[in-house]
């Protein structure tokens, strides 16, 4: 699996804190069937996004991490003016491993009228945009038409996997069901930021969807479309999603056996 939103970069947001704690949750990611591991730290008023920092932190992270699972760059864009005058200028600071992929996080307090005009403005300079976890915005949430509209001008939407196991709350994973019903969700991502809480684990988020979906959709959203990210290349989405029921044990119970249930 790939997953292209986390936090496990010591030291520089609210995610992983100690080098200690980073490496155990690329160990942890490792162990649970991610092969690509992509750490986003939050460029916003909070946290100073430094892409020389996160270089250096990501090859300290990369000469212990164990056989197995690679390590790549993102970041978590914030919609403010000075990230878009920055991303506009150096789109591969941000862009996920440097291609056209931009992980994308909106307020819980407002959203912009002119949202679509900014992110037009990053799309003409080549950037793709993922709006990150839509189903934990208040906001979105009662706006599922907005989603629709976005996601026909070409923009792509991630869940979060925590979401679809009912950790942040009843109304995050009903409106995922939403969006997953409407072919609105694109992509499933940690959103990792800690061991426990929130874990660097997909596979249990893979084994819902194709227990409740498909596994051909659990496939789509956390191997082939997040994999085309961090590649850089085009996602079809001519037959997407797709619709046939789970008819033989999934993937992640034959790489895993009944670790995939836990």
């Amino acid at each position: 699996m790939v997953d292209i939103h986390s936090h496990f970069l010591p030291g520089i947001d609210d995610g992983a804190q100690t080098a200690e704690q980073s490496n155990l949750m690329v160990q942890m990611a490792q162990s649970h069937g991610t092969r690509i591991l992509v750490a986003s730290p939050h460029a916003d008023v909070q946290f100073r996004y430094d892409p020389d920092q996160v270089d250096r932190l990501l090859e300290e992270a990369r000469s212990v991490a164990p056989a197995g699972i690679r390590l790549v760059r993102a970041c978590d864009f914030h919609l403010m003016a000075d990230n878009i005058e920055a991303a506009l200028k150096d789109p591969a600071r941000y862009t996920i491993n440097g291609k056209c992929y931009l992980l994308m996080e909106l307020s819980d307090l407002t959203i912009f009228a002119n949202t679509s005009e900014l992110w037009s403005r990053l799309e003409d300079a080549g950037m793709r945009i993922i709006l990150t976890h839509p189903e934990r915005n208040p906001l979105l949430r009662q706006r599922i038409g907005l989603i629709e509209e976005w996601v026909g001008e070409g923009r792509f939407m991630q869940l979060t996997a925590s979401s679809l196991l009912g950790l942040f709350g009843p109304k995050a994973l009903a409106f995922s069901r939403q969006l997953l019903d409407r072919g609105l969700a694109h992509f499933v991502a940690s959103d990792a930021h800690d061991l426990r809480a929130r874990p660097p684990r997909l596979d249990l988020a893979f084994a819902w969807l194709s227990r409740h979906y498909s596994e051909e959709l659990a496939k789509r959203l956390c191997i082939d479309h997040p994999l085309a990210a961090v590649e850089g290349s085009a996602i079809d989405l001519s037959d997407f999603p797709p619709s046939a029921p789970a008819s033989k044990p999934s993937l992640l119970r034959r790489l895993f056996g009944s670790r995939s249930d836990s």
